[in-house]
């Protein structure tokens, strides 16, 4: 597979979060913690509510229909939530944000 491109940072709302989809239908949500970005699964693996309505405090992402939350940087489930989130590899060049689809990347 390959890194896929997603939007421009400006397009992120600071902090805040913005759904996008990619090329071949995959929807991304893009997290904007301030000075960092993040990237996981758009739809919540509860009840497919969007994550783009939900809150978050730079670090854990809340889904407001049923308050499941996730780890950002994992997207490991926490508190109530019983399923994890897919958490994407992010990188920036040339002014874009790019996700990793495709098997686990190693990092180097």
């Amino acid at each position: 597979m390959a890194w896929k491109r997603v939007c421009r940072p400006e397009e992120v709302p600071s902090n805040g979060m913005k759904q996008f989809e990619l090329e071949g239908g995959t929807k991304i949500l893009v997290v904007n913690s301030g000075d960092e970005y993040f990237a996981c699964q758009a739809l919540c693996p509860h009840m497919e509510a969007r994550l783009e309505e939900g809150i978050h405090d730079g670090s854990v992402l809340t889904c407001l229909d049923h308050l499941w939350q996730f780890d950002l940087r994992t997207g490991a489930p926490l508190g109530d939530a019983e399923a994890p989130l897919q958490a994407y590899s992010l990188k920036q060049a040339d002014g874009v944000l790019f996700v990793w689809v495709g098997p686990e990347r190693v990092a180097g």
